[in-house]
């Protein structure tokens, strides 16, 4: 016989799944009205306009650990600070005890680390990368003159 408060743990839990699918669902139908209308507004300015030929943009991914542009700003802060161009692991390391995020927890380092290279890396104007002794995680950065 199951046991009664695993089946209740399982039922609430498909019930949470369940409300979120129909909530998503509803957005999905608003979308679709907002897209439509759109759609005959573009017709009224442009009558040879096909909408459905307009590419779709893919949102931009966000995290929790920094808001817009805080990744940035404090790499430039930690490179700032530093007398010699800055490895991606100190960069990362530095900006998770600013965030007072774990560096121990290696899956969390990793995506931080990935968004930091990211700022960085879009920050070609004022951020030189340099190579490293091989591998991505071993380049170096610092603040262009």
């Amino acid at each position: 016989m199951a046991e009664p408060h695993v089946v209740a743990a399982l039922k609430d839990k498909r019930a949470r799944i369940s409300g979120l699918i129909t909530a998503l669902e509803a957005q999905i139908g608003q979308h679709r009205a907002d897209l439509l209308h759109l759609d005959a507004t573009l017709r009224l300015f442009d009558a040879d306009i096909e909408p459905e030929t307009i590419p779709p943009k893919r949102p931009a991914a966000r995290n929790d650990w920094f808001g817009r542009g805080e990744c940035l700003r404090l790499a430039y802060s930690v490179l700032r600070s530093a007398p010699e161009p800055v490895s991606t692991g100190d960069v990362v390391r530095r900006l998770m005890m600013i965030k007072g995020q774990p560096v121990e927890d290696r899956g969390t380092m990793t995506l931080v680390r990935q968004t930091i290279v990211n700022s960085l890396t879009r920050a070609k104007d004022t951020v030189e990368r340099l190579p490293g002794a091989g591998t991505s995680r071993e380049n170096r950065w610092r603040l262009r003159d």
